[in-house]
């Protein structure tokens, strides 16, 4: 006997479905693997910046989204999404980030002639450099991956165990299940 249409499809739904699980399975495995890089002690090696570049990086991405009564971007790990953008995608803007990187570290110096770089500074005087160059291009991009990284696919390094989607109240939902639509519900009840 030939199966009528919606047998064949509801047939090749669940073959369909039978398969994204499979995947889903191994997607919630990289992604937990990713989780586990970044959280682990010691933190993952950086391929586009030096430690000290990192924490300056660090220190300036945790000023524009601070960590108060909410996490900000350094429990969120922005600097490792940073660092992936620098070294895949973005790599043409690296020279220019360590440009930003350096005049950070030279404003520091101005401001406290015994800070070692722009992450030794309290936090008082973190926002006082920032704000010298807040109108600037370099501080617009640095704002921009910082929000980025923030809220990016957590697969990308940063929103380290989902805490800006957290702060957003945004849950992924994966994958969706049938029925779709009122078309579909016959099907799925066997008619």
């Amino acid at each position: 006997m030939k199966p009528s249409r919606r047998e064949f499809v509801a047939a090749t739904g669940l073959l369909g479905a039978a398969w994204l699980i499979k995947d889903l399975v191994k997607a919630h495995e990289a992604l937990a693997w990713a989780r586990e890089a970044v959280s682990q002690q010691p933190a993952p090696a950086f391929t586009a910046f030096t430690p000290e570049e990192a924490a300056v990086l660090e220190a300036a991405a945790s000023r524009i989204i601070p960590s108060d009564d909410t996490p900000g971007a350094k429990e969120a790990g922005v600097i490792y999404f940073m660092d992936r953008a620098f070294s895949t995608f973005q790599k043409d803007d690296l020279p220019q980030v360590k440009k930003l990187v350096a005049d950070l570290n030279r404003r520091a110096r101005r401001r406290q002639r015994t800070a070692a770089n722009f992450a030794a500074l309290q936090p008082a005087d973190q926002d006082a450099i920032l704000k010298q160059i807040e109108k600037s291009d370099d501080f617009g991009g640095l704002r921009f991956m910082t929000i980025v990284g923030m809220f990016a696919n957590p697969s990308w390094g940063g929103n380290n165990d989902m805490i800006g989607w957290k702060l957003l109240d945004f849950m992924p939902h994966g994958a969706f299940q049938p029925p779709f639509g009122y078309y579909d519900a016959e099907a799925t009840r066997g008619r």
